[in-house]
C-alpha cells in the first residue's frame, strides 16, 4: 500500500493539511460572521451564555472517556497492514460504546437541570430566555453527535484520509453559517438560532456515514474483540480520560469560574478573546490532526531513531510558524478586539499578553504530543495530567479572586508550562525515544522561544511607532483596516527576516525547505 511508504505518508500529510486548512478557514471565518451578528444584534450576555453551556457540555463529554482516540490508535496498525477483520471488530465495538455514551450524556445532562441556576451569577438569562429550554437544545446537539453515526469518523482517520472529514465539515459550516445568519437577521426569536445547531449536526453526521460507507464498502460493524484487545483498549481509554480532564480544566473551568465569580458579561468578553486565540489554535490543530494518522503509521512500521529525526524536523517547522503566529497575536490582539467588538468589549492588555503566552506554551508541546499519542502513552502520563488539572483548578479559584480574568489566564499558563515544557517531554524520551537526547530537545525549544521573543519585541516596537493603537480606538473602518493590515505585514516581514538571519545556515532549515517544497514527479 502507498500509505506504508515515507513518500505516501508525506503525500497524505500534505493533502490532509491542505484540506484541513481550508476547513479551518471556513470554520473560523463563518462563525466569526455569526458571532459578530450576535454581538451587535443581541449583546455580550448571549455570548456568555453560549460559552457557559458549551463549557458545561464539554465536561459532560468526558463520558466519552477517549474511546474515539483509543480506537483510532488501535486501528493504525490494522490499517497499515490492511487487516479488515480487525478493523471491523473495533468499529463494531466502537459503535456500541458511542450508543452507550450518548445515552449516558443525555441522562447526566438531564440530572444537571435542577442545578443550572447555581452556575450563573446573573439572576436571569438575557431576553427572558428559559434557562432549562436553552440548555436542553445544547444538550440535544451533544447527544446527537454520539448517537447518530459518530463512530464513522474513525475509519478515514485511521487510513490517513482526514481530508474526507474536512470536506464534509466545510460544507456543514457553510450551511450552518447561512442558516444562523438568516435567522439572526430576520427574526428576534433566539430559540430558532439555537435549534439550527442540532439540525446541522444531524445533516453532517448523515453525510459522513454516507461518504465513508461509499469509500470503504468492505468495512462494516461485524466481529468481536478478544479479551486482550479489550484490556489494552481500556488501559488506553483510562489514560486518555485523564488527559481529557486536563483539557477541560484548561478551557471549560476557566469560563465556569468567570461566570460564577464575575458574571456573564465578563464571560462574554473573555470568550471573545479566547475565540480569537482558538481560531489561531485551530490552524495549528489542523497540522497536528493531519500528521497523526501518518505518525501512527510510521511508529507502527519505522524505527525510533527515524521517528525522532522526523519529529525534530517537524518541530522546527511548526515552531517557526508558532513564533510568527504569537508575534501577530501580540501586536494585533487589542486593536482587533477594538475594531471587531468595540472598546466596551475589551479586557486589559495583561489578559491579551497572557493569552499569547498561553498559546505559545501550548504550541511548544504539539508536535511532541503527536508522537506521544502515536506511541499510545496516555496511561503512562496520567499522574502528570492529574497534577496539572488539580493545580489549574486551585490556581484558577485563587488567582481569579485576586486578579480577575488575568488571574485565570496566569493560572493556566503556569500549570501548562510545567506539564507541556518539562514533564511530558521527559516522559516520552524515557519511554519511547530512549536516545538520551532530551537535553537537545529542550535546547531546541529554548532557541525557538528566544527567536520568537526577539521577533515579537521588534515587531511590537515598530508597530507602536508606525501604527499606534489609537488608529483603531479613535478611527473608522479605513483606519482600522490600515492599522490591522499594516501590523500584520510588519509582523510577517520581521518574523521572516529574524528567522532567516538566525536559522538559514542550520541543517534543519535546509531540510525543512526541501520538505515543504512540492515533490517533483
Amino acid at each position: 500500500m502507498t500509505e506504508r511508504t515515507g513518500s505516501g505518508r508525506t503525500a497524505n500529510v500534505k493533502r490532509n493539511i491542505a484540506y484541513g486548512m481550508m476547513q479551518v478557514i471556513v470554520s473560523i471565518l463563518l462563525p466569526f460572521i455569526v458571532r459578530t451578528l450576535l454581538i451587535y444584534r443581541w449583546g455580550a450576555e448571549y455570548l456568555g451564555m453560549n460559552g457557559l453551556f458549551t463549557s458545561v457540555l464539554s465536561v459532560l463529554s468526558l463520558m466519552e472517556m477517549g474511546f474515539g482516540t483509543a480506537v483510532v490508535y488501535s486501528l493504525y496498525k490494522p490499517a497499515a497492514v490492511n487487516d479488515t477483520d480487525t478493523i471491523c471488530a473495533y468499529l463494531s465495538y466502537f459503535r456500541r460504546i458511542y450508543r452507550f455514551v450518548g445515552l449516558a450524556v443525555l441522562a447526566a445532562g438531564l440530572a444537571l437541570i435542577p442545578f443550572l441556576g447555581n452556575l450563573v451569577r446573573d439572576p436571569e438569562l438575557p431576553g427572558g430566555l428559559s434557562l432549562t429550554l436553552t440548555y436542553l437544545i445544547f444538550l440535544s446537539d451533544s447527544v446527537i453527535s454520539y448517537l447518530l453515526y459518530g463512530y464513522m469518523t474513525a475509519i478515514p482517520t485511521a487510513f490517513q484520509r482526514r481530508d474526507i472529514l474536512s470536506r464534509i465539515d466545510m460544507c456543514a459550516a457553510v450551511l450552518k453559517c447561512a442558516v444562523q445568519s438568516m435567522i439572526l437577521l430576520s427574526t428576534r426569536n433566539f430559540y430558532f438560532y439555537l435549534l439550527s445547531m442540532p439540525v446541522i449536526t444531524i445533516i453532517r453526521n448523515l453525510a459522513t456515514a454516507h461518504v465513508v460507507t461509499k469509500l470503504y464498502p468492505g468495512i462494516t460493524c461485524r466481529g468481536t474483540l478478544d479479551a486482550v484487545q479489550k484490556s489494552e483498549l481500556y488501559r488506553k481509554v483510562y489514560g486518555i480520560l485523564i488527559n481529557k480532564l486536563t483539557n477541560v480544566s484548561r478551557n471549560s473551568i476557566d469560563s465556569l469560574c468567570i461566570a460564577a465569580f464575575l458574571g456573564l458579561a465578563v464571560t462574554g468578553k473573555y470568550n471573545n478573546y479566547f475565540f480569537v486565540m482558538s481560531g489561531v489554535v485551530s490552524f495549528s490543530a489542523v497540522i497536528c490532526r493531519s500528521m497523526m494518522p501518518s505518525v501512527g503509521n510510521s511508529i507502527a512500521l519505522e524505527s525510533r531513531s527515524k521517528n525522532y529525526s522526523d519529529m525534530r524536523l517537524f518541530d522546527f517547522i511548526y515552531m517557526a510558524a508558532a513564533g510568527w503566529a504569537v508575534t501577530c497575536m501580540a501586536c494585533l490582539y487589542q486593536p482587533f478586539i477594538a475594531a471587531w467588538a468595540g472598546k466596551s468589549m475589551m479586557l486589559g492588555t495583561p489578559v491579551a499578553l497572557g493569552l499569547c503566552a498561553y498559546f505559545y506554551i501550548l504550541k511548544t508541546g504539539d508536535i511532541r504530543w503527536v508522537y506521544h499519542e502515536g506511541a499510545g502513552l496516555w496511561w503512562e502520563c496520567r499522574y502528570i495530567m492529574i497534577g496539572e488539572a488539580a493545580a489549574n483548578i486551585v490556581l484558577n479559584i485563587m488567582l481569579c479572586r485576586i486578579w480577575g480574568v488575568a488571574g485565570i489566564v496566569l493560572a493556566t499558563v503556569l500549570s501548562v508550562f510545567v506539564t507541556n515544557c518539562l514533564l511530558c517531554p521527559a516522559l516520552i524520551f524515557r519511554l519511547y525515544f530512549r536516545n538520551g537526547r532530551l537535553r537537545e530537545y529542550w535546547m531546541d525549544h529554548i532557541c525557538y522561544t528566544l527567536t520568537a521573543l526577539l521577533t515579537a519585541a521588534c515587531s511590537w516596537i515598530i508597530c507602536n511607532v508606525l501604527l499606534p493603537e489609537n488608529m483603531v480606538m479613535n478611527g473608522g473602518p479605513v483606519r482600522w483596516a490600515a492599522c490591522l493590515g499594516g501590523r500584520l505585514i510588519i509582523c510577517s516581514f520581521v518574523a521572516a527576516a529574524v528567522f532567516w538571519v538566525i536559522w538559514h545556515k542550520n541543517e534543519r532549515y535546509i531540510k525543512a525547505v526541501k520538505w515543504l517544497l512540492p515533490e517533483k514527479h
